[in-house]
């Protein structure tokens, strides 16, 4: 059984290769634990990882994209670059970043002639 960036990867630019093979392994670790053959064990280890890994990839491929358009993107203005790269993976938008980071986004939204726009990467 692989787990890890051995099962499945993802565009280096989001960071989460370490993190995924640890979760895999602990719920690899769990699936063995709570079934009765390995054949189940690795069903339950795919079906709880699955989507956990597809969205995973969605974000890893979003990310991806950004980057070919890197020229692009350092047209920007600072601010509008910040935004652009928080919000490239598509993981984070601006509900989220605003409990984040409330402050950068209310930077972000006095910069914008009309209130807040529609991020798109």
């Amino acid at each position: 059984m692989l787990i890890g960036d051995a099962l499945h990867t993802a565009h280096f630019s989001i960071g989460s290769g370490t993190r995924l093979a640890m979760e895999d392994a602990i719920a690899l670790d769990k699936a063995l634990a709570s079934a009765n053959s390995i054949p189940l064990a690795f069903k339950n280890f795919e079906a709880a990882r699955r989507p956990i890994l597809e969205k995973l990839v969605a974000g890893a491929n979003g990310s991806a994209a950004w980057y070919e358009q890197f020229a692009e993107h350092m047209q920007l203005a600072p601010v509008d670059f910040a935004m652009s790269y928080i919000t490239r993976s598509g993981r984070i938008d601006l509900d989220r970043l605003r409990k984040i980071s409330p402050r950068f986004v209310e930077r972000f939204e006095q910069t914008v002639p009309g209130g807040p726009p529609q991020v798109n990467n």
